[in-house]
């Protein structure tokens, strides 16, 4: 992984209000332990597409229940952010996110 780009990170939910901001810190805090560079964004699900297509990020992760990624580009990594959520299956969330940013940083 190219540990020198800064990764751009969208957080969504819902409202963009506690869960997103809750993941977004969380997630902040488990990137920096691992020397990842990241900024990190939050917005509400339904503002995703456009911000994608305005500023295209590496990854997103949304922690509303239920979401399409049909307007979304087709190799765009989504992932749920539920564990950071519920602080379940943390460790393989992080896997995750660190191959969908290995991906794009190479």
């Amino acid at each position: 992984m190219n540990m020198n780009k800064k990764f751009l990170i969208y957080v969504a939910c819902g409202s963009a209000a506690a869960s997103a901001n809750l993941v977004k810190d969380r997630l902040s805090d488990l990137l920096k332990k691992r020397g990842i560079d990241a900024e990190l964004k939050t917005m509400r699900v339904s503002e995703v597409p456009n911000t994608v297509r305005a500023k295209r990020p590496d990854l997103v992760i949304i922690t509303a229940g239920s979401f399409s990624k049909g307007d979304l580009p087709a190799d765009l990594p989504v992932l749920s952010g539920l564990p950071l959520m519920t602080m379940i299956g943390v460790d393989k969330f992080m896997q995750e996110v660190e191959q969908a940013l290995h991906k794009v940083g190479d």
